[in-house]
């Protein structure tokens, strides 16, 4: 692995990172509101690699030109541009809803900028714990943290799907990145950030080796805990890294970990994306333990009625790469709202008490809905609670609706506020785990039959495959 690599790849990719569309929307509409100041609009621009990238290009590009110091915020580069210069950097800027970019692709980046929230989250709390107040620069540095990986991701994404699928065969960012690629994202990001002049701070957080400096060790620290989160929240790499930052920070491991976690959850909550599975997901279900380092053999999954095309890819997932559990939900959640076409899909699950039903995850609800925060009192919810008595399905109609009405929590009616709508309880080794609300509230076509047969479907084969692979790997741990 070398930069030179990664230099020869950038050097034929000279693209511009396009804008998040809601990053875009927010600062067009900030630029059309005379009570907004421009510290309103860096602070949108400065949670958008795109549109960041741009600013320090055209900022620090000019005062590189003239022997003069990079500014190392966003905040500090829309100081130096006209008022009219920043209007046409954003309207102008390419906006990644808009271009042809393919679905994967675009679904690929939005996880990514997922785990950038959470990074930034976790940066957060760790700037606090350490007193430090100023904290624009850190900011704007770990936003673009993993420019790397952006970019290989929207430059190159069917190299980076073989990236992802190496990932899942050996735990190792590097080695698949490498594999894939011939250079890690690590080397790619620090070419990166020489090409277009972002601050110093980027690429001091890219150095693969603990930094002496505290702004960029955090910022690698935050960066750690996201990345080990994406697999989940219970396996060796992340625990070694608790205790690091534990130490780091003088604080507790459990105490930190409960910590870390905590804000795992908020930023999940806040999360702008609906179509992502956040951290904060695969902090339920059961703990992922150590991937068995024999291959697991093929599991036998009756698909049932309709479920043939869901069934190849579930089992192709088994089979490939051990996949966690959060790949597996979010693989059905993905099948439910894309391929059914159900426009609203939650995943509802027990609390370790299981008096409770909390939102983790979903597709197609909006950043405002109050489905994203729901939490439901299970304890009289008579239907909830009897359709978590064994794996089974209900379908409320409209002329049916009133009949169960009483029986629904108050909760549960004005968050999802719909009248039609599909539910089924997730089992997982024998035992129940929580529910699957899907609706077609946002959709001209109604509830039907055959969506409904594969509903059940995608559910039973989704809890056969967490069943499979906990019991894999319990037995690879005796």
């Amino acid at each position: 692995m070398t930069e030179a690599s990664a230099r020869t790849w950038l050097s034929s990719r000279q693209d511009v990172i396009p804008a998040l569309g809601v990053h875009h929307r927010r600062a067009r509409d900030i630029l059309e509101d005379k009570n907004k100041t421009l510290r309103d609009l860096a602070d949108v621009i400065l949670l958008d690699p795109g549109m960041s990238v741009s600013l320090y290009h055209a900022v620090n590009g000019k005062l590189k030109n003239a022997g003069k110091l990079a500014v190392d915020s966003v905040q500090a580069a829309v100081t130096l541009l006209s008022d009219s210069a920043i209007a046409d950097l954003v309207r102008q800027h390419k906006v990644l809803d808009e271009t042809p970019a393919d679905a994967p692709r675009r679904q690929s980046y939005h996880q990514l900028m997922s785990r950038a929230y959470h990074l930034l989250a976790q940066l957060d709390s760790f700037a606090k714990i350490q007193g430090i107040q100023s904290i624009n620069e850190i900011h704007s540095a770990a936003v673009l943290h993993d420019i790397g990986e952006f970019c290989a991701c929207l430059f190159d994404h069917e190299r980076y799907l073989l990236f992802q699928h190496k990932f899942c065969q050996t735990d190792s960012a590097a080695d698949s990145a490498a594999a894939a690629f011939d250079f890690s994202f690590y080397e790619l990001g620090r070419v990166y950030a020489e090409t277009y002049c972002l601050p110093p701070l980027v690429t001091e957080s890219l150095d693969e080796n603990p930094s002496p400096g505290r702004k960029a060790r955090l910022i690698q620290l935050a960066a750690e805990v996201s990345h080990h989160a994406e697999t989940g929240w219970h396996h060796s790499s992340m625990k070694a890294t608790g205790e690091v930052c534990a130490a780091y920070l003088n604080r507790p491991p459990q105490s930190l970990d409960r910590h870390i976690q905590t804000v795992a959850i908020d930023c999940a909550r806040i999360s702008p994306l609906d179509d992502v599975l956040p951290a904060a997901a695969r902090l339920v279900m059961l703990p992922d333990r150590e991937p068995s380092k024999k291959p697991a053999p093929k599991p036998t999954i009756d698909p049932g009625p309709g479920g043939q095309e869901f069934e190849h890819r579930i089992k192709a997932l088994v089979q490939t790469c051990q996949p966690s559990q959060a790949q597996l939900l979010d693989l059905l959640l993905s099948h439910l709202h894309r391929d059914l076409q159900l426009t609203r899909v939650a995943l509802m699950l027990l609390s370790p008490d299981q008096k409770k039903l909390e939102t983790r995850a979903g597709k197609g609800i909006g950043e405002h809905s109050p489905i994203r925060n729901l939490v439901i009192e299970i304890n009289n919810a008579s239907l909830l609670k009897s359709l978590m008595t064994k794996p089974q399905a209900l379908w409320v109609k409209p002329d049916s609706y009133k009949s169960y009405e009483a029986a629904l929590p108050a909760k549960f009616k004005s968050g999802f506020l719909h009248e039609s709508f599909y539910l089924m309880s997730l089992y997982v080794n024998g035992k129940p785990q929580g529910l699957i609300y899907a609706d077609r509230s946002l959709a001209v076509s109604k509830l039907d039959k055959i969506a409904y047969l594969k509903f059940k479907s995608a559910i039973l084969l989704t809890g056969k495959a967490l069943t499979y692979r906990l019991r894999q790997r319990q037995q690879t741990a005796t």
